[in-house]
This record gives structure tokens, sequence and C-alpha cells, in this order.
């Protein structure tokens, strides 16, 4: 009996069209079955190898947008033990592959036993490590006296996670953005190349042999620590800012070691995300990292107040949380930045009425509600035949699943997928667009939605019509029927007919733009954000004795109000 033609493809990122084209090319016999990254990510590795037993074909195909962001390449290589295809073949958008079959195994066995046994090392030393480090915070120090070629030392001790636009780049190069616009003079230290305004000092670290990806992201926090420290020892900087990741501590450590305080934005708990959103292995390690990065930390910026009664719970004082929403740069987002050239690229005619979502397909995004909504709305009589346009921005997890569900409005061209783009493209994208929505759905465990959508700021900005759901800070930051339609949080038919009534009125379209670029330009721009954080920051009382900031103002509010934070003394 022949072994059947199929191969299958897992797309872990990267365009899918790509992937599509390397397996036709590979495979032209047959055909090309796409597995779903959500069912295989969430289901753990007993439904891993389930599946994996029911695939009999040509290949496996693992795609990415570069070998090298594929995070687990040695286990996925093993995967070949498992499927009944010939091989197991791991490719890129930029032509590389790699290709493993079960004759080639055993030359994997001496690299993943060595690979094994470096991941054991790592895992006991960060461990005993990180509680014998846990236990020398409780030992109060006072921060040494700084006046340096640095006020702000930004650290990103990841190889991943700011690879790809989104919301986490966008909040790190904003808020630059905004410490350079209050004189504040930076620098960023980061395991990826960044584009920032301010100098970057790349540590690509060194590549070493690691079976999994939490133990190469621990082993990385130890050779930044090494290598920041040197560069942070000759431009002395007084502060450092880390945004809280997976597996981070690396500037938790630094601030102990250099008596230098740390500013720690906390977007939410890597443990409560692991938990429901983005499996982890290894939790007592990561619930480790993060009690010592928010123990080490002497300010906790938080971008809503459900972050910080969840720190506060965790018996952090008030004075040391700052709740900062998220903001945007009104100078890269404003109406009419080329919108119009783009709705003619797309096809779109000038009385089409764009509805646009702009974001990563995934959970909270709320994108499989939004996906409910437009079906409902394109196969009403009204509206089917109509000018309702649908304009989808972005990529994630579920991205292949609403492609599916949409495809039969995609081929009509009733439904445009753009896939991801460069943030320097969004605002024309945003701007092409009459309605713009915003479909976050709360939060799985029943609790308070924490989350503050950068794309929300972004929105407003653009001075176009908005439809959003009515979830804690979104609600607080968006008024009902003055800057926006507020929704039904997870309701289909909410959020669908919002978007009806907005695409009938033009009028109300207009004035909600309006109203939506006054507040977020008074109140959410990254000046203001960086801002409120130095502010904030001069004011934490310490617990030692408390010495008043000697120095020059490092920065300068528009009203000349300086806030000055060299040198400080706290926890």
């Amino acid at each position: 009996m022949s072994r059947p033609t199929k191969s299958f493809l897992l797309i872990l990122s990267g365009e899918q069209r790509n992937a599509l084209d390397f397996v036709r090319r590979r495979y032209p016999a047959g055909d090309c079955i796409i597995l779903s990254k959500t069912e295989l990510r969430e289901g753990g590795w007993k439904v891993q190898v389930r599946k994996l037993r029911d695939l009999s074909g040509q290949a496996l195909v693992i795609f990415a947008d570069s070998l090298e962001s594929i995070q687990d390449p040695m286990l996925l290589r093993w995967a070949t033990l498992f499927h009944h295809c010939r091989e197991t073949v791991l490719a890129d958008s930029h032509g590389s592959l790699e290709v493993t079959t079960r004759a080639g195994m055993m030359s994997l066995l001496p690299r993943t036993l060595l690979a094994a046994l470096s991941d054991f090392f790592v895992f006991v030393f960060t461990w005993i490590g990180l509680q014998l480090f846990r236990l020398l915070l409780q030992v109060p120090r006072k921060p040494a006296a700084r006046g340096g070629l640095l006020d702000v030392a930004f650290l990103c001790p990841s190889r991943t996670g700011l690879d790809s636009p989104g919301g986490a780049l966008t909040h790190v190069t904003g808020f630059l953005s905004g410490l350079a616009q209050e004189g504040v003079r930076s620098a960023v230290f980061s395991g990826r190349p960044l584009s920032a305004s301010c100098d970057v000092h790349l540590i690509p670290g060194a590549h070493r042999l690691h079976l999994f990806r939490e133990a190469a992201a621990l082993s990385y926090n130890l050779e930044f620590i090494a290598a920041a420290r040197k560069l942070l020892t000759q431009s002395r900087a007084r502060l450092l800012y880390q945004r809280h990741g997976k597996f981070l501590f690396a500037g938790a450590v630094l601030s102990r070691l250099m008596g230098i305080p740390l500013i720690l934005e906390y977007n939410a708990s890597e443990t409560w995300m692991a938990k429901h959103w983005d499996p982890a292995s290894f939790s007592p390690w990561l619930r480790l990292c993060e009690n010592v990065s928010i123990r080490a930390a002497s300010l906790i910026v938080v971008v809503s107040n459900p972050l910080k009664e969840e720190l506060m719970n965790l018996g952090v004082p008030a004075e040391r949380i700052l709740v900062n929403p998220n903001a945007v740069d009104p100078e890269s987002f404003y109406p009419d930045c080329g919108g119009a050239e783009l709705r003619q690229n797309y096809g779109f005619r000038p009385d089409d009425v764009v509805v646009c979502f702009v974001g990563t397909f995934s959970y909270w995004h709320g994108v499989a509600v939004l996906e409910q909504a437009i079906r409902s709305l394109l196969d009403n009589p009204l509206t089917a035949s109509g000018q309702l346009k649908f304009l989808l921005v972005g990529d994630g997890p579920l991205a292949q699943q609403i492609r599916i569900a949409l495809e039969p409005y995609a081929r009509r061209g009733l439904v445009v997928f753009t896939g991801t783009i460069q943030h320097n493209a969004v605002r024309q994208h945003l701007d092409a667009a009459d309605i713009l929505v915003s479909p976050h759905v709360p939060m799985p465990d029943g609790g308070a939605f924490f989350g503050s959508p950068t794309k929300l700021f972004e929105y407003m900005a653009m001075g176009k019509a908005i439809a959003a759901s009515a979830l804690d800070q979104i609600a607080e930051v968006l008024e009902h029927e003055r800057s926006a339609l507020l929704c039904k949080p997870g309701d289909p038919e909410s959020l669908a007919q919002a978007i009806q009534r907005l695409a009938a009125d033009a009028h109300l379209r207009v004035e909600l733009g309006r109203n939506a670029r006054t507040t977020v330009l008074a109140r959410h721009t990254w000046r203001q954000n960086a801002r409120r954080v130095l502010a904030h920051y001069s004011r934490v009382p310490s617990t030692s004795a408390e010495t008043r900031p000697r120095g020059a103002s490092v920065a300068k509010s528009s009203s000349s109000r300086s806030v000055n934070f060299a040198e400080r003394n706290l926890l």
C-alpha cells in the first residue's frame, strides 16, 4: 500500500501564502493540510503526541518567519519519531530549511543529550540562585548615589518578544520617544535589534545548546547580566527600567548588584498568562522570576487599576505602584495620513463603509466575536449587497481559523486580510477606515479586565468612529455615545448593532471621532505617559534615611515644573 501524498503544514509565524507556496514547490503532488496551531498549543504534550500519530503522508512542514525565531527547534525535529510522514521540515520565508528523517534521527541523539544536560544545570543553578537572591532582597540596601552619562537604562533581557509588530513593541518605542521628548538621556540594552529614539546596545548572547526554550530564556538572563553590567558601569545610569516578561530576572539582579533603582513595567502576571492564554512549562521557575522582579522594583508601573489591586494583594505598597495607561504618538497617528490612496489599493469604492480591526488575532482581543459579527452583518439582506467592507490587519494564533471562517466573504471582496504589517504602516490602514473596532472579551477566569490596548489610543488619535467593548479601562477612556459606541463584551450581536448604527450615520461617525481625538491628545500621549512615570518616581518614599535628590533636573514638563529623579535612595 503506497504512503499517502498529503503534506501537513504547521505555521508558527509568517504569512500563510508564503508557507503554502513553499509546500507546493517542494511537494507539487498531493494536498496540503494546514494544522491548527491553537489546538496543538493549548492541548499539552499528550494531545500533541496523539495528533502527531494521526499524521501520515509526505512531510510535516513547520514554517516560521525565520529559523532563528523557532524557540524549540530540536524538540520539533524529534517530532519525526511520532508521526508517519517521510520527513519533518523546518522552513522559513527566506528559503532556509532543515530536514529530518527517521534514518537521520540517531545523529540528533548526542546533541540532544548534551542539550538536556545543559538545561538541567541551568534549571538547578537558577533555582538555587534565585531562592538565595530572594532572601537577599529582604536585607535593606541603600542604593549608590549616581550622576552619570545616562538617566535611564531601558533593559530588554530577552531574545524574543520584540521581533514583530504588536502592542509590546509599540509600548517600548513609544515610551522611549516620550522620554526623549522630556529631555531624558536614555539607552536601550537589548537581546534583539530595536529601532528606537536613542542608542541601542545589542547583547546577542552565545548560541548555546538548549532543548527547552525556558532554559534558553533563563540562561540568557545570566549572559545579559554579565554584559550589561560592564556597559552600565561605563555609562553610570541613574535608573533601570524593564518591561516584565516570561522568565526575566536580569533587571532585579542588576539593580541589586549595582545599587541602581529599578522601575518595572508590569503589563500582566506572566503566571496568570501561562495558566489561561499562553502556556508555559516549568511554572515554578516562572513564578520565582516574577516574584523576585516585583520585590526588587522601587516602582512598578501598571497599565490599569486591576493590576494595581493585584499587586497590592501581593503586599506591594500602593505608593510603589503607578497606574499609567498606554498612549499614542499624535505626530505619527493623525487624520488624512494616506488612507485615501490605500483604499484605492485595496479596491474599496468611495461609498464603501470600511470597518477596520488592527491587532493580534488572539484570545483577549475578541477576534472570534468579531468574526461572528462580520458573518451576521454580511449575511443580513440589508447589508450583504450594500457598501460594508472589512479590513482585518494583523496575525496571531487564531488568524488561521478566522481566515477559514471568513473565506467565502474574502472571495467576494467583502473582507480583506492583510497579515502582519510594519507599525509605520498601521496609521494608513486606520486612516483608510470609517469605523474602527476593539471587540475585547472578558477574562476567562471572571476577573477584571486588566488590559490597556495600545490600538485603542491609536484609534482615538485617528479621529475615527470606534465600536469597543465596555470593559474596565476601555470604558473609562471612552465615553459611550460621546467618543465611541460601547458594546456588551463578548456579544457578537451587540458589536454588529454598533457597527450597523455607525455605518448608517455619517454625522455620528464624525462627531465621535472628533471627540475621541480631543480626549487622547489631552491625556494619553507617550510624552505624558513618560512624564507621569518620572514625576511619580520622584515621590516614591525610601525605606532608608531619606535624602533629597541632588544634581540637575533631567525632565521638565510643559508647565516648566521640573521632575528631578537623580540619585534617589529607594527601596
